[in-house]
């Protein structure tokens, strides 16, 4: 999987600058920095130079302030929770054949929302907790096909399948990609993934869940 780069279309939205401004930080000496960046810390310090690049540096700091602020309020509500206790999260673009979506981008995210992410593949010992997938395709055609991919040995016996805890982000915004969401997705991860701490009614635009039973 190709490491998620830094979305610029994002952040120029979020502080009204015109999207030709692309050509400007593409001649910058910080732009290779600002495309890796991947890190809620290193997205805000990118929001700051893209600012000050495009002389908007007033507006990129209120933009990086509100998200980090955000994604604070996630972690400080999640710290006291043992990484033994938090659930074990699978991204995926799909589940038949299994196509991963996880990098250090989702990782991290899936770290500040309360979870672990999911690495074991141990066909024997495959267990996730929670499924999160993050896929482009129409509702209709996934919700036809889950089912009997769910229903395999491999899918039917995980804790994911058995408590109902699949889910389907259908938003092509959210989820793919650092830049000026970086928080939504914080937040939509939280409340799939801790439900009992968070309701920020993004199944309402963003995710719904799938239920087998």
């Amino acid at each position: 999987m190709q490491k998620a780069r830094l979305s610029l279309h994002s952040i120029l939205e979020a502080l009204t600058l015109d999207q030709a401004c692309i050509s400007l930080l593409e001649e910058t000496a910080a732009y290779d920095q600002l495309m890796d960046a991947t890190t809620p810390e290193e997205v805000y310090t990118a929001i700051r130079i893209i600012g000050k690049v495009l002389e908007a540096g007033e507006a990129a700091d209120h933009l990086a302030e509100d998200l980090e602020e955000r994604i604070n309020i996630i972690r400080h509500k999640l710290k006291f929770i043992p990484r033994e206790q938090r659930p074990t999260v699978l991204c995926l673009q799909e589940i038949s054949p299994v196509i991963l979506a996880q990098g250090v981008y989702l990782d991290g995210l899936i770290d500040i929302a309360g979870g672990v992410s999911y690495t074991n593949w141990d066909q024997d010992h495959f267990n996730p907790d929670i499924v999160v997938l993050i896929n482009n395709r129409p509702i209709p055609d996934l919700l036809n096909e889950l089912p009997a991919a769910l229903a395999t040995r491999y899918w039917a016996d995980t804790n994911a399948v058995k408590q109902n805890n699949i889910y389907l982000v259908h938003h092509s915004r959210y989820l793919r990609q650092p830049g000026a969401w970086i928080a939504d997705d914080a937040e939509i991860l939280a409340e799939i993934i801790n439900p009992q701490y968070f309701i920020f009614g993004r199944d309402a635009d963003v995710w719904m869940p799938f239920r087998l039973n």
